[in-house]
């Protein structure tokens, strides 16, 4: 049994856990994390995609929340909160930046 076979099972308490060594399981932990990363930022991209091209209207979905409330099997709430997390965000950071550069002048 390998470390990801035992990441993927689903009950972690039999699978092999506990016989995993220390040293394993953090490796787990770093990998495990970097596919989490991997796999939010293509989630992101797609759902920026989908909003982008009109997908929910074109396949008869009032909006891009009902088009994945009903594809991904999610509440409504978690799909705008994907829809927001998608969509480029103003950084605030900006803001202060012109907020120094004019109080510089």
């Amino acid at each position: 049994m390998n470390i990801h076979s035992i990441a993927l099972a689903p009950d972690a308490q039999t699978s092999g856990w506990p016989k995993l060594a220390d040293v394993d399981l953090l490796r787990t932990l770093v990998e495990t994390e970097r596919r989490r990363r991997q796999l939010d930022a293509a989630m992101r991209a797609a759902v920026a995609e989908a909003e982008r091209r009109g997908l929910a209207a074109d396949t008869g979905y009032r909006d891009t929340v009902e088009l994945l409330t009903d594809l991904l099997r999610i509440t409504a709430h978690e799909a705008r909160r994907r829809i927001g997390y998608a969509a480029p965000q103003a950084r605030p950071r900006a803001r202060k930046v012109w907020r120094v550069l004019a109080a510089a002048s």
